[in-house]
């Protein structure tokens, strides 16, 4: 089996301040923020999966609670950092950034460390919800334009295609949520058994609600028999829990 070289990146977590510069509403259901950063010399956001961990203020802001997001962009010369909020019907982070006005102020630390994958496979498979969307977006900026790669996207509406228009060549399959994480799991399978994967090495990146990424991951293991070394695996959240994302494989 070749070798693929992913890599780690030791990154010096640190808590910076950041300045809400513009806000924009990509789509119906996707909210752009872009943000200021204090001290950002020393920020870094190598790989496409990386995370930084915003606090945000709750209880009238006498304490905080810290979430979760993938930097959509990050521009070093500017000093400016793009974060895409996924707009769930309520919550901490989607009603601040809801109600966030021009110049509003928030603390964040990280990523506290890279894990970036190579772009040298024979294809590569992305699947996630709306909020890896992100993510999704910014690998398929890294990857070279003339890469094989299918994308399987789980939205709550039809409009949310939007998010990845520039990405007009890659093939993409849409796929419409249910309040019910089993109906979604069954849909992302019943999708896999019915997709001609490319021969040669392939790469299958993963992120959604806890129970579908790891039964999604299950099945290209165990069904599929994919390489395990070749698959990456990561919940983005866990239904009913506040703060449940964890990393599957």
């Amino acid at each position: 089996m070749k070798q693929h070289a992913f890599s780690r990146v030791r990154i010096d977590a640190e808590r910076r301040t950041i300045h809400l510069l513009a806000k924009h509403q990509v789509t119906p259901g996707m909210l752009r923020l872009q943000f200021l950063c204090e001290n950002p010399g020393t920020f870094q956001s190598p790989s496409a999966d990386d995370h930084v961990k915003v606090f945000l203020p709750v209880d009238g802001g006498a304490s905080t609670i810290a979430r979760d997001f993938t930097p959509r962009a990050w521009d070093a010369q500017a000093g400016t950092l793009t974060i895409d909020f996924a707009l769930h019907p309520q919550g901490p982070a989607v009603d601040w950034a809801r109600d966030a006005r021009i110049g509003d102020s928030l603390q964040m630390g990280g990523p506290r460390g890279s894990a970036v994958a190579p772009t040298d496979f024979d294809w590569t498979l992305l699947i996630g919800d709306s909020t890896a969307l992100p993510s999704i977006a910014r690998r398929l900026d890294a990857l070279p334009r003339n890469a094989t790669v299918h994308v399987i996207a789980i939205v709550p509406d039809i409009s949310e295609e939007s998010y990845l228009a520039e990405h007009e060549t890659v093939g993409i399959t849409w796929l419409l949520s249910s309040t019910d994480a089993a109906v979604n799991l069954h849909r992302v399978i019943m999708t896999l058994a019915g997709t001609r994967l490319p021969s040669g090495d392939g790469f299958i990146w993963i992120a959604a609600e806890e129970s579908i990424a790891r039964g999604v991951h299950r099945y290209a293991q165990e069904t599929l028999s994919h390489p395990k070394e070749w698959i990456k695996a990561s919940a983005y959240w866990s239904a009913g829990r506040a703060d449940g994302g964890a990393r599957i494989a």
